[in-house]
This record gives C-alpha cells, structure tokens and sequence, in this order.
C-alpha cells in the first residue's frame, strides 16, 4: 500500500479496454518528477523559481478488462493491501460491462470507491441508479473529461476512503473497549458478591463480637473503591464517543455511536444514583438497623 507519513492509503485502479486512457491516467495521476535542468528554466526565466504544489503521488495500476479488474481487486483485499479507488470504463466489450464489473467489484470489496467512466448513450443515470442502487461509492464522470476532473475525484476519493477506514477503525477499537470494560465491570461486580456474601456469613458467627457500625463503614468502603474503578473507565468511554460522534459518520455508524452513549450515560446515572442513596442518612440509619437486626 502506498503510504505518506500518514499511512494514507492512494492505491488506484484503471479499468479500460483502450491503453490509450491508461497512459492519459498514468499522465494525470503519476507525472513524472520536473528535473533540475527545467528548475533552471524557470529561474532564469521568472528570476527565481516558483513554488510549486506538492505532487500527490498515486499508486497505480491497470486492467484491460473487468474479469482481471477483478482479479487484482480480489488478490489485493486478501493480501491487506486494498485500492482505495477504481475509474471503470462503460463499455469494455467483448467482456464485462462496467456495471457488471463494479457489482463483482464490491463483491469481494464493499469499501472500494468506484468512479464510472462514460458518455450518456452507454447508459443513462437513471438506468445506472437503478441496477447499482442508492450508494454513497459510486460516481460518475462523463466523456470527454478534463485533467482537473480526474485529479480531483482521485484526491476526494481516496481522502474518503481513508477517512472510512479512520472510522470504522475507532468504531471497533470502540467496541473492544466497551467490551473490556463490560467484563472488568462484571468481575468487579462477582468480587463485590463474593465480599458481600462472606461478610454476612462471617455477620451471623461473630455479631456479638464486631459492631455493627463497623461492618457497615467497610461495606461503604469498599462500594466506593469499587464505584470509583467503574467511573473511571466509564467517563473515559463517554469522552470516546463522544469524540467519535462529532467524526462523519454514516448513519448506520451514527445509530451505533448513539446507542453507546446512551448505555454509557444510563450506567453512569445508575452509579451516581447509588452513590446518593448511600450517602443518604436515611439508608445509613436503615443499614444499621438491618446490621443490628
């Protein structure tokens, strides 16, 4: 995977039957590097030389028809190294067109961006709309089309696509967390049981021995350490989703992160609520009373 120092990935595939595109893409896309001499051109040309824009540099590769489209896309998903894009042609004939291409396409690689490359007599929007269905992946680009078209649906595209995977990554990172935290929780909860059980059992042999009053202030004690060790991770989670939230989000992923923060925070008030209870003179003459009884 062609990676920056942020690891974007900017691998593309061209799917045509014409070589011709090929070489116009790998112009647009892949430049080659000025040399110095043309540096020296422009100095003494202007008096310095101007700055100019870093080159975006793509990763790309070519298939001549939609079968071995396929194929790469197929071998580069197993291999972890996925295209984050495709321009696929119309009309590739004698073999797949560029709908049955694009449909084997996300097949094996629901993620891939896919730009389809035709005029409007190969197929009308409507009739492409209507076979792909209602996707945020798929766009289309009308013959002729420009260099500046081209550069900038590479540029959007495969930024999407990183930004994607961004998401879906926090998501399952996410997702671990909570279950980690679900079982820290859990154990916690069976320790506290455990506690709580051998004290009543210890409470019926040596209650003329030890006060009431101090049972009580361990069992208090020990709740808090106890709370404390589940406020933590959960004010952490809450942080989380909420930063995740605020990322662009599909709304699937959207009702996902909701459904988080709403367990989250319906926890968290459960803890405070008990947290009140207990310090509440109420419970504590109560739990005396019950100690004494």
């Amino acid at each position: 995977m062609t990676t920056d120092r942020d690891a974007s990935n900017r691998r593309i595939l061209i799917i045509d039957d014409n070589v011709n595109i090929h070489e116009d893409f790998r112009k647009i896309l892949s430049p080659p590097i000025e040399s110095g001499a043309l540096d020296q051109a422009r100095a003494a040309l202007f008096g310095e030389t101007p700055t100019l824009p870093t080159q975006v540099s793509y990763e790309l590769e070519f298939a001549n028809q939609g079968r071995a489209g396929f194929g790469l896309v197929q071998t580069a998903h197993q291999k972890g190294t996925p295209y984050a894009a495709a321009f696929v042609d119309m009309r590739m004939p004698p073999g797949w067109d560029g709908l049955e291409t694009i449909e084997h396409l996300w097949y094996v690689d629901p993620e891939i961006q896919v730009v389809i490359c035709s005029a409007y007599s190969d197929h009308p929007w409507e009739d492409v709309s209507r076979r792909i269905g209602d996707t945020d992946k798929l766009l289309i680009l009308m013959k002729p089309f420009s260099s500046i078209e081209v550069v900038q649906l590479a540029n959007a595209l495969t930024k999407k696509w990183n930004l994607a995977r961004a998401v879906k990554q926090q998501i399952n990172d996410l997702g671990k967390n909570v279950s980690q935290r679900t079982t820290d929780v859990r154990a916690m909860n069976q320790r506290l049981q455990e506690h709580i059980a051998t004290r009543m059992m210890r409470s019926d042999s040596i209650d003329a021995r030890e006060p009431a009053g101090a049972m009580l202030r361990e069992k208090e004690e020990f709740f808090a350490i106890m709370s404390h060790e589940i406020l933590t991770p959960m004010n952490e989670l809450i942080a989380r989703v909420s930063l995740l939230r605020d990322s662009p989000l599909n709304s699937v992923q959207r009702q996902h992160a909701s459904t988080l923060d709403r367990c989250a925070q319906d926890l968290l008030s459960l803890i405070k609520d008990m947290h009140e209870f207990l310090a509440s003179p109420r419970h504590a003459t109560e739990a005396r009373d019950h100690l004494e009884g």
